[in-house]
C-alpha cells in the first residue's frame, strides 16, 4: 500500500541530497533508513517526552457505556436509492460492532464500514460523523442519535 505524506520544504531539499533525479522521495528516504542505526533511532525515540499514552482512556467518548452491551443500533437511509435501507450494528464497551466485520469501531468508523458494506461503490468518501448517523431505542421505544447520549447532545 502506497501512503502520501507531505513534506515540509527544508526535510524535502535534505532529503534529495540522497536521490538521483530518477528516483522517488521514497527511493530517498530508504536509503537513509538503510543507514540508519535502528537501536539508536529507537532508544531515542523511547526517551523523549511525550503526550501520547498507551492508554488513551481520555481519548475515548465513554458515552455509548451509557448503554448495555448488545443494544441494537441502527441507521435508517432515508433518501435516495438506498431510502429505506436498515444497517445494524451492536454496543461493545466503548464501540460498535457490524456484522461482517472481525473489528469493534469508534461510531464513526462503524458507520464507514457499515456504509461501505452496504452500498460499495456509493458509499461516502468521508466525513463521518458515526454519533449522528447511528441511532439507538431510548425508553420510550423512539429512535434517536448516540449523540444525544454526548454532553454535546444534551
Amino acid at each position: 500500500m502506497t501512503k502520501n505524506i507531505k513534506l515540509p520544504d527544508e526535510l524535502a531539499k535534505k532529503i534529495g541530497q540522497f536521490t538521483n533525479k530518477d528516483e522517488t522521495w521514497a527511493d530517498g528516504v530508504a536509503r537513509l533508513l538503510a543507514h540508519t542505526d535502528t537501536d539508536a533511532a529507537i532508544e531515542d525515540r523511547n526517551n523523549r517526552v511525550t503526550v501520547y499514552s498507551d492508554n488513551q482512556s481520555e481519548d475515548v467518548d465513554h458515552s455509548l457505556e451509557k448503554l448495555e452491551d448488545g443494544t441494537t443500533v441502527r441507521h435508517k437511509y432515508r433518501r435516495g436509492d438506498y431510502a429505506g435501507s436498515v444497517i445494524e450494528g451492536t454496543i461493545q464497551g466503548t464501540n460498535i460492532v457490524v456484522e461482517g466485520d472481525n473489528d469493534t469501531r469508534s461510531p464513526s468508523g462503524a458507520a464507514e464500514f457499515a456504509d461501505k458494506q452496504h452500498r460499495g461503490d456509493d458509499a461516502r468518501k468521508g466525513g463521518w460523523n458515526g454519533w449522528e448517523w447511528w441511532e439507538f431505542q431510548n425508553d420510550d421505544g423512539e429512535w434517536v442519535e448516540l449523540l444525544s447520549l454526548t454532553d454535546l447532545g444534551q
